[in-house]
């Protein structure tokens, strides 16, 4: 089911204007979010006490500047994405923390953290620090925020990663890929002379899919070239798999390009059906960003392993032209043609035509059906390793916990139970056949000898 994403009541961050002069409560939150900064630079925040009250004012008098979300100049992305994605991460950005020892979030740091790094500097040039003050603390201090990275990879790894997974939900293999830029627009404040005030921006940018024609089992078809999603890059690199990956024993290096039909989504969202559209999107870019395990079917045939993260999901036949790797359609885990299908059949008997019939083919299947009351298909599932399916919505919070259908395993317990009892009844005749078929073979034997087999002639 769709993802829950309400919202979380968080504080607000009071947001100082130097015209207006601080509030004791802008003063305090200042403070604050400054001795932890002082940590962030490997600095003793105790030294902060060692500042006056008016340096201290001196230092905070700054403006704030929350983080700035829009398309980049050029980039096509709809403004309902851009509020959307900003309202996530803003969230994010309130209660996830840049450093989680010091508990201090990315707000904090890319308002009153980053000012109080620039403020600092300003009023370390103006000499308002005593020599004491200098030898103590604040000399080392002015090293370390001269050497300081504003963008430092490190500290805003976990925010670079949850922009990734939001633009995941945005971008579509068969239409336009989303990424984004992240910097530090540095400026010359308007309310504090000489003060060079920092903003941080994220410029989301768009990507059409390159497309191409085709020609399989004499059919000409369109095809997209896999983009990576919610990539750091004004231009996302293509989704790639190296000759080794695809042919077990080989060592070459040499690259193919992915493209994706948009029959192979279509199929995609038919059969990962429980799930929100923007979550689903999410799902097929992941699954081409992580690594690609190539798969050998019971029949021979080649696959290319669908997981999101470690979940395998399912399956994407695929054939190789050239330099280039295309997908052919989506196949789920009950199919016989995959390695798990091909042990359900062998266990249950059932082909294609009874799976589809049941619904097996779909997830929601294993969200709605009650396995508890059918203990023949569930052995089956956990014996041919499908059941993974079943724990891992049951353990991943993305998936809201689905209501157990009554009808539909009522429908799917009787179909089980009419298959076994003709399962039984087939056992019996054969039986039956087999229990005659020896009294006639010991009867024959006999009749010589009684004279029966003569009279009747």
């Amino acid at each position: 089911m769709a993802k829950n994403r309400k919202k979380k009541q968080t504080s607000k961050i009071p947001h100082s204007n130097p015209k207006a002069g601080l509030s004791k409560s802008q003063f305090d939150y200042g403070c604050t979010v400054a001795q932890k900064t002082m940590s962030l630079l490997k600095i003793d925040p105790a030294f902060f006490s060692m500042f006056s009250k008016k340096q201290k004012h001196a230092m905070l008098n700054f403006e704030t500047h929350p983080p700035v979300f829009r398309a980049m100049e050029g980039n096509r992305v709809p403004r309902k994405y851009i509020s959307k994605i900003r309202e996530t991460i803003m969230e994010y950005m309130r209660t996830g923390y840049i450093d989680e020892e010091i508990q201090l979030t990315y707000m904090d740091f890319v308002t009153y953290g980053i000012s109080f790094i620039c403020s600092f500097q300003l009023e370390y040039k103006r000499g308002i620090f005593t020599a004491e003050q200098k030898e103590a603390f604040a000399g080392e201090m002015m090293d370390a925020v001269t050497k300081f990275n504003t963008l430092n990879e490190q500290l805003f790894e976990n925010l670079y990663s949850n922009i990734w997974f939001e633009l995941g939900f945005y971008s579509q293999m068969n239409f336009r890929t989303y990424g984004f830029e992240f910097h530090a627009d540095v400026f010359k404040s308007k309310e504090v002379a000489g003060l060079n005030t920092v903003r941080y921006v994220v410029e989301l940018t768009s990507y059409e899919n390159d497309s191409i024609y085709f020609t399989h089992n004499d059919v000409s078809r369109k095809a997209y070239r896999v983009i990576a999603s919610g990539i750091r890059s004004t231009y996302p690199p293509a989704v790639i798999i190296r000759h080794c990956e695809l042919y077990s024993g080989s060592e070459s290096r040499k690259e193919y390009s992915i493209y994706i039909q948009s029959h192979v989504i279509h199929r995609f969202k038919e059969r990962i059906d429980n799930v929100d559209p923007l979550l689903r999107n999410y799902a097929i870019n992941l699954s081409m960003a992580a690594t690609r395990e190539i798969v050998k079917g019971p029949k021979g045939h080649t696959f290319m392993a669908c997981s999101m993260g470690d979940f395998l999901i399912g399956y994407f036949p695929y054939t190789v032209y050239g330099d280039k790797v295309f997908l052919l359609s989506f196949l789920p885990l009950v199919s016989q043609l995959v390695p798990e299908g091909e042990k359900l059949y062998n266990i249950l008997n059932l082909g294609k035509d009874e799976l589809v019939y049941l619904g097996m083919d779909k997830l929601s299947f294993f969200a709605t059906v009650d396995f508890d009351e059918i203990p023949i298909l569930k052995n089956a599932l956990i014996e041919s390793g499908i059941w993974a399916i079943k724990m891992e919505m049951d353990e991943t919070p993305v998936y809201e916990k689905a209501k157990i259908d009554t009808v539909k395993t009522q429908f799917v317990k009787n179909f089980f139970e009419k298959t076994e009892m003709r399962r039984i009844q087939s056992l019996s005749e054969d039986e039956w056949y087999n229990n005659t078929g020896d009294e006639i073979n010991v009867a024959e034997n006999e009749m010589p000898e009684t004279g029966i087999l003569n009279s009747s002639e």
